[in-house]
């Protein structure tokens, strides 16, 4: 895997972590469509301490699936994580990004009440968005992960019923061979 922060300055977050401090991350992991290549990948992190924020799989195509992990821990830890997971027989190619690096996509799917009133995602959020829920339609947001993440939030405060978060695949030309 290959570990890439935000690719301008203006796209650090203004409270960046310091040196050393733990910060979230995206792996993107394209693994054998096998027995035991989720096992595999989960257990790097397990017996290294390290938590999922969240984990989900994509589809299959040519006997490769796409796992993806959003996780907490140091730039050490994360290299150390990136560095093992590359050595799984069963991993084909992988990414490690920072959460606020600008290619960390993601879409949710909100359940707002009909009582909520019209919907609007943070004016900070650089989002694109649809639905109504006063009509009984879900809000589908999608954009930079930390924004959709504020929206989600945002929903949750007025009271979403529910929401789904996944972080979309980097486009094929951004993987590399482990």
């Amino acid at each position: 895997m290959t570990a890439v922060g935000p690719t301008a300055p203006e796209a650090a977050a203004p409270d960046a972590a310091a040196p050393g401090a733990d910060r979230r991350w995206v792996a993107f992991v394209a693994g054998a469509d096998a027995t035991g290549t989720l096992t595999a990948v989960t257990g790097v992190f397990s017996t290294r301490g390290v938590s999922f924020d969240s984990l989900t799989t994509g589809d299959v195509a040519d006997g490769v699936g796409l796992i993806v992990v959003t996780f907490t821990a140091s730039e050490r830890r994360q290299r150390l994580l990136t560095r093992t997971v590359r050595r799984l027989a069963a991993v084909r190619s992988a990414e490690v990004r920072a959460v606020d690096d600008p290619a960390v996509r993601a879409a949710a799917v909100v359940h707002l009440p009909r009582a909520s009133g019209p919907f609007l995602p943070p004016d900070d959020a650089a989002v694109r968005w649809s639905g109504d829920p006063a009509a009984g339609q879900p809000v589908l947001v999608e954009g930079p992960l930390p924004d959709v993440e504020r929206v989600v939030a945002a929903a949750r405060a007025r009271g979403a019923d529910s929401a789904a978060t996944v972080v979309l695949p980097l486009p094929a030309a951004e993987f590399t061979e482990p």
